[in-house]
Formats: C-alpha cells, structure tokens, sequence
C-alpha cells in the first residue's frame, strides 16, 4: 500500500487537541445462533402470514406491471390500486410486528423480533427477482404468440432488460419505504417500552441502498446515493485501494491530534465475521471535517459556548488541511471532481454514454474521441438537439475537462468533506449489506405445508402471523410424559382363542382395546403405538394452557385404569380357562417437546422418553419367577442393583433389573413434575416384611372430564441383588411405584387422605 504520511522529522511539539469526540458505530446485534436448526439441521426455520406473503406477492407483481410500462416508470406515482394495497401491505406487516413484539416481551427476546424483520427481507428481495424473471418469460410467451402487439411487446423485454437493476431496485425501495414507515410508526415507542429498543434493525441498514439493488456497485445507484467509485479503474481511486488509504488516512489524523474515540476500538461481528469501527460513522466525518458548521454555530452561539466552538474550529481546520494534504500525495483530487461532475455529464447526454466512461473522458483516462464517437453513433440511433435546435456535441465534455483540472489545484474543502461521508456510509452500507445477506443466508423460509407440519411438529418453526389469523400458540408443546404399558401373554391368549374357534380381533377390541380407546379421551393421551403386546402413549402440555399442566398426574390416572381394564379382561379369562394378561407399564417425562418425523400425513414421535418407559415396564425373567407364587405382595414394583461381584448382566445390558408384574413404575424426574403439578402429602408406613417405614405420597388431581381421582405413589429403594440368599441390601437409589393395591391406599385414607 502506499504509505502517504511520510513526514520530516521535526523538532516542533505536535498540537494536541481533545476538541473533537469522535462516536464508535452502533453496530446491529443480529445474531440467530442461539435459534433451534430447522428441518434441514443447518437454517433457521420461518414461516410467515399466509395473507401477508399473498398480498405482498400480488403487490410487486403490480408494480413491476406499473414500472415497466410505458406510462409509469421511476419518477411517477403509482396508480391509485398499487397505492391502496401498499397500505394494505403496510397495515399487515404493522400488525404481525406488533403481534410479535407482545410474544416476545416476557423473555425479552430482541432475535425473534430480528428474525422476522430480516425473513421479511429476505421474502421481499427473492419474490420481486423470482417475479421479475416470470414476468419477462410472461412476455416472451405472448410475443411468440401475439402478432399485433409483438413489436411493443418486444421493446418493453428490450427495455426490461436494459434497466433490469433499476427496476429491481425501485421496487424493493417502494416495498421498503413501507417497513421504514411502520417502524417509524408508534409501534417504535411500544418496542421501547416493552424490550427497551426502539430500533431492533437500524434504519440505516432498512434504508440502505445497496440492500435494495441488485448490483452493490452498479453506477447509476451509486451516483443517486453515494459517489461514482468505477470497478475497472488501475489507479487508486477504486474502491480497494481508496479502503485502504481512507483508513490509513483517518487513523493517521486522529492519532497525530490525540482526538478522543469514545470506544475506540474494532469491533467484528461474530456472525458474519465483519469488522466494524468508528471509521463506518458518516456523523464522524461531520465531526472532523465540517468547518461551516462550526462556523455557523459561532454566529448563534453566546460568548459561554464561543470558546469551545472556537477550540473546536481550530481543531477541523487543522484535520481537514491533513485531509486535503492526503487526498493530494495520493493524487486523487482529480478523480473526486470528476467522479462528482459525471452524474451532470450523464443527463446531459441523454444517458446515451455510459457513466463510467464519461468519468474516464473527464479524469483523461481515455481520449475525447472515443467519446465523440460513441455519442455519434448514439445520435445516428436516436438524434437529439438542445432547445435552440443546435446538435449535441463533445465540446460539453471537453469543457468540463479543463474546468476540473483548474479547480483540482486549489480543492474545495467542502467538497473533499462531501467525498469523504460519502465514501464511508458507501463502505459502511456494503458492511451492512454483507451482514444482513449473511444472516438472511441462515433462514429458511417455508413455504410447502408438509415442511412446516414438519418443522412445527418439532417445536423448530419461527411462526409470524396476523392476529386471529391462526390458531393461538396451544399447539406448541412444552414437555411431554410417555406411557409404555408391556402386554404380556397376548400371543398365548390369541393361540388358545384360534384353537377354540374364537376371534381374537373381537375378543381385544371389546374387552381390551376399545376400554383403553375411551381412557385415553378422559385422560387427554394421544396414541403412539398400539398393536399386539406394546402399548405407548403420549401426553403433552402446551404453552399458554396452565390449566392442564398436570400431564404426569393424569398419565399416572391412566395406567391405574388400564391396569383394572386388565383385571377385568383377567376375570373373563379366568372364566372361561383362557390364559390371563400380564401389564407393566412405565412412565417417563422430559421437559421439552418430542420430535416428529412425517410418513405421508402419519405423525412419528421420536423421544428418547421411550426407550426409557420401556425399561421401566419391563420384568425380569429371574425375579418373575422368583416372585411367581408370592400371592401376597403389596408391591408391584421392585428394582435391583447387581451385586459388585455378580457376573450377572442383568437383561438388555442393564446392570439394574426389575420386578413388574401389573405395576407402574414412575420415573424420578416425572415425580418431581408430579410434586409442582400439584400439593402431595407425605405419609410413613411400615408394610409387612420390613424393619423400616416406607414413604408414600398422596395427592387429587383432575382429569380431562374435570372430575377428581386420587393418586398415591411409593417411594422405593433399590436393592442390591444376592444370588444365593434373599438379604438384599438397600441403596440410597430411589424409584416409584403408582399404588393400586387398594389395601394400601384404603390405610392410607384412614390415616386422613
């Protein structure tokens, strides 16, 4: 890089000065990496109003129509229909952000507001290049079509396709004027008051021109915005080497005057990897350079403030003196008269000759003629003549020329301030613009019904709508109880039924399957498997439905009917000398929602809730037989630890085992969700067999029906297995039991439950 601040040594003292604060750039916190992956596993899944996606992508169609017509262009209105759905437009996003910003104040979540307005973005921006290119194709169907009209039809493609950027641009810039209104709107001041922001997108990066275009360094927008930088240029005024030396030049003039950089520091977003410092502040180049303002100031100001305003005017015509000495060594004076003086030059010709190569002419980077001879053949095409019906001629251009060369030895300090704002919002907005493409690139927005079943099912889907246009958040899930009742002895009961002539499929279904069809309503269960001898069932708890949080309670109420579905499907067996059901039933919770997968419209739960239930309502074949002929245990349910010297593995490679026979085993962590779902009362008893008092816990829930039930549940623990004995040491592990043998519960009751 060329270094332009070699200086002579000096013995002078450098002035300091401390007149002039220079701010470092709030930069936009946007960052989604805390968000769930959607369906893909990589992206951000968003789904967005259906109303507002349909009325949005009816509303660029129009206005492409009006934009590309011959009647409105760039500088018209739109007609009074494109007019009236821009405030429809308007009115709809107004009202998902409103509804979005109350969904988020109670966690204070700023990123699911960000994620909306950036999906929104990204929405805008695909469907008006998606549109675009459907409507060309549109045209090029009627042309091959259409003998009438092909010849107009044919100069509106010609014309489309010429001003392809422009019109891009002018219709996302319509699209985004609206957002910039909305969020100017008060919905700012309920933002601020509600999260403490009044801006979650800054409005320089929603009013940011290069976000609208869809060519950052296209030359028109760049003279309409900022100033002309060519692409093509080997000097150094293009845009890498002017990045280089700008900031190699603003460093060197606040460090030589020790200005103070509140926060003077770089700061790199973490998302986007993109550095961002007090050199990206466009009001920071009003601060160092703008003399006239101060100047002004000085005029109004009482003789309090004059000192400190002429302190500061000191310090400006000293920063911009080191600006022009450094714009001069690196001999770009020259290049920012006529980068500035083109867009005049361009009007002038009629837009005939291409910005860039006016600016060439005007710098003396290209000879006048070729200029000459392009406009000649331009005119040959289109010929064109001043009001006083003289022709158009190069000699505009050629005194223009040597008007810039006679100002570039003697710059205009406003002028060279104009250059340098303009030159840092442009490299601030392509940050910007960098960024917000950046994290646009981390959402996916759905739109096809199955993924966002998909995404929804599994608690992945950031959902925006209108209010009342969709059902409340009660379909989000958050926990989930899992029932797996182990059915045993179905197989042999189908066998002898076909032996004796009988139906099996009417035997279950009467006495086993429909009862268990009717509990699963009254408990408010949903079926995830139900076929032979496996049994699971789910219960879940949504957001915003406080009333019915008692998902384990009501899944314990469900495995104590099941088990006396069981005991009179048992009773019928016994008389007619059919063999009889064996039940083990397990329940677990997890505070989350489960995952889903799709076969078609069939909904598949994943949980890792299951594998675990399953454990829990299984029965060893050891201790089955051990207590086959023990008619008089009050438990249903024991856990064993195999002994440290015991080559016993237990079954399934479990190193504990378990004993339950028509008997529910409850998970710990579900227990604890039992003790927040409702008041327990703790009552000892010492049970027969036992030198020690066993703890229980009762308590009423409701069911789904909102009629009471009891529950009670013992607190186990696990025992230490001896091969050759039955002393079998106690653990400090806990499990538990849902009772149902009803001497327990009835001593219970008299014990004042």
């Amino acid at each position: 890089m060329l270094n332009i601040f070699k200086t002579k040594p000096t013995t002078q003292p450098v002035t300091v000065t401390n007149k002039l604060i220079v701010q470092q750039l709030c930069h936009p916190d946007i960052n989604f990496n805390n968000l769930p992956k959607g369906i893909d596993n990589v992206h951000v899944d968003v789904h967005i109003s259906p109303n507002f996606t349909k009325l949005t992508a009816t509303l660029i169609i129009d206005l492409l129509e009006e934009r590309s017509s011959s009647k409105r262009r760039f500088n018209d209105k739109p007609s009074s229909k494109v007019c009236s759905k821009l405030d429809e437009f308007n009115s709809s996003y107004s009202k998902i952000l409103t509804t979005a910003i109350h969904n988020s104040k109670e966690d204070k979540r700023i990123d699911h507001i960000q994620l909306f307005q950036i999906a929104t973005i990204k929405f805008i921006l695909t469907t008006v290049q998606s549109s675009l290119l459907e409507l060309i194709q549109n045209l090029r169907a009627k042309v091959s079509k259409n003998t009438d009209d092909r010849l107009k039809l044919s100069e509106r493609i010609t014309w489309i396709n010429r001003n392809k950027n422009n019109l891009l641009h002018q219709v996302n810039s319509e699209l985004f004027a609206q957002l910039i209104w909305v969020e100017m709107s008060p919905i700012g001041k309920l933002r601020e008051s509600l999260l403490g922001l009044a801006w979650t997108i800054p409005k320089d990066i929603l009013a940011n021109p290069l976000l609208q275009s869809p060519n950052i360094h296209d030359d028109e927008m760049m003279m309409g915005n900022y100033i002309l930088i060519p692409q093509t240029s080997d000097n150094n005024y293009n845009l890498k080497n002017l990045d280089g030396l700008i900031e190699e030049l603003l460093e060197h003039i606040i460090t030589k005057h020790q200005i103070n950089s509140e926060k003077n520091n770089k700061f790199i977003h973490e998302t986007a990897e993109i550095c961002f410092s007090w050199q990206d502040v466009p009001a920071n180049m009003e601060e160092l350079f703008a003399i006239e303002n101060t100047q002004q100031a000085l005029e109004l100001e009482d003789e309090a403030k004059h000192a400190v305003l002429t302190a500061k005017l000191n310090s400006q015509q000293q920063t911009v003196k080191l600006l022009r000495q450094g714009l001069q060594q690196a001999k770009l004076i020259l290049y920012i008269l006529a980068a500035y003086e083109t867009p005049k030059m361009y009007e002038f010709y009629f837009k005939l000759i291409k910005p860039e190569l006016i600016y060439l002419a005007l710098c003396g980077e290209i000879d006048d003629e070729i200029i000459a001879k392009k406009l000649q053949n331009q005119l040959r095409i289109r010929p064109l003549r001043y009001s006083d019906n003289k022709s158009i001629s190069i000699n505009k251009l050629k005194q223009t020329k040597k008007h810039l060369q006679q100002l570039a030895r003697k710059p205009d300090n406003q002028v060279l301030r104009r250059f340098i704002t303009d030159f840092i919002t442009y490299r601030r907005d392509i940050k910007y613009c960098n960024l917000i493409h950046k994290v646009m690139g981390q959402i996916n927005l759905l739109i096809d019904e199955s993924d966002v079943q998909l995404s929804r099912s599994n608690n992945m889907l950031h959902e925006y709508f209108e209010p009342g246009e969709h059902k409340n958040s009660t379909e989000s899930i958050r926990c989930h109880v899992i029932l797996k009742a182990d059915l045993r002895g179905s197989t042999t009961m189908t066998d002898e039924l076909f032996r004796r002539g009988l139906n099996p499929a009417t035997h279950f279904s009467r006495n086993f399957f429909n009862p268990i069809n009717q509990l699963i309503e009254i408990f408010g269960a949903e079926k995830v498997f139900i076929e032979g001898d496996a049994v699971i069932l789910s219960l879940f708890e949504y957001h915003k439905v406080p009333d019915q949080w008692s998902a384990v309670a009501r899944a314990c109420g469900l495995a104590s009917h099941m088990l006396q579905v069981v005991n009179k499907q048992n009773e019928v067996s016994r008389k007619y000398d059919l063999p009889e059901l064996e039940l083990g039933i397990g329940i677990c919770y997890l505070p989350e929602s489960p995952k889903f997968l799709y076969d078609g419209k069939q909904r598949i739960m994943i949980s890792p809730a299951i594998g675990n239930a399953d454990r829990l309502s299984s029965c060893s074949w050891k201790l089955r037989k051990k207590y086959a002929d023990k008619s008089d245990l009050l438990t249903n349910v024991m856990v064993f630890q195999q002994a440290p010297d015991d080559a016993f593995k237990g079954e399934k490679g479990m190193t504990t085992f378990r004993y339950n026979l028509n008997g529910v085993e409850l998970a710990p962590e579900a227990f604890e969700k039992l003790h927040n779902e409702m008041a327990l009362r703790h009552i000892k008893i010492k049970l027969p067999n036992d030198d020690y008092k066993t703890s229980f816990y009762a308590g009423y829930y409701s069911d789904m029906k909102g009629n009471s039930h009891e529950i009670v549940i013992r607190e186990g623990y696990t025992k230490i297995w001896q091969e050759d004995h039955e002393n079998y040491p106690l653990t400090n592990i806990k499990y538990y039991e849902v009772v149902t043998h009803k001497k327990i519960i009835n001593t219970i009751k008299k014990l004042g439950f």
